[in-house]
């Protein structure tokens, strides 16, 4: 369904660092769930990660305690594509492009093949 395969050999640099930042910190994955549940509740067919992702990062920061939580933009297409594999009821919820990361073919700025 996307490039991501938990599990498999990391794609590019990028990937694993997805990958490590999402095995230290599976509470952003836990609000990214909820988040697009809520959306999905209220009748959204699609959604933009970047919502969800500001109000994960809004939560974290108000919520912890001591050193300041850094949440990288670098993994929004990362956790969409995640919970579009894992979730059958979010497939096509989000829209997603090409990774840059790991696809050498000419792309704008969204993504798309140019």
């Amino acid at each position: 369904m996307s490039e991501i395969m938990i599990g498999a050999p990391p794609i590019g640099e990028l990937e694993q660092e997805f990958l490590d930042f999402h095995a230290a910190n599976p509470q952003v994955y836990t609000y990214v769930k909820r988040y697009a549940a809520a959306a999905r509740s209220v009748g959204y067919t699609k959604f933009a990660i970047a919502c969800i992702w500001e109000r994960v990062r809004w939560e974290l920061m108000i919520t912890t305690v001591g050193a300041e939580f850094v949440l990288p933009n670098n993994h929004r297409a990362y956790y969409a594509r995640l919970l579009m594999r894992d979730d059958p009821l979010y497939e096509g919820f989000f829209r997603i492009a090409m990774l840059r990361s790991i696809h050498k073919e000419a792309v704008d700025r969204y993504g798309r093949v140019i």
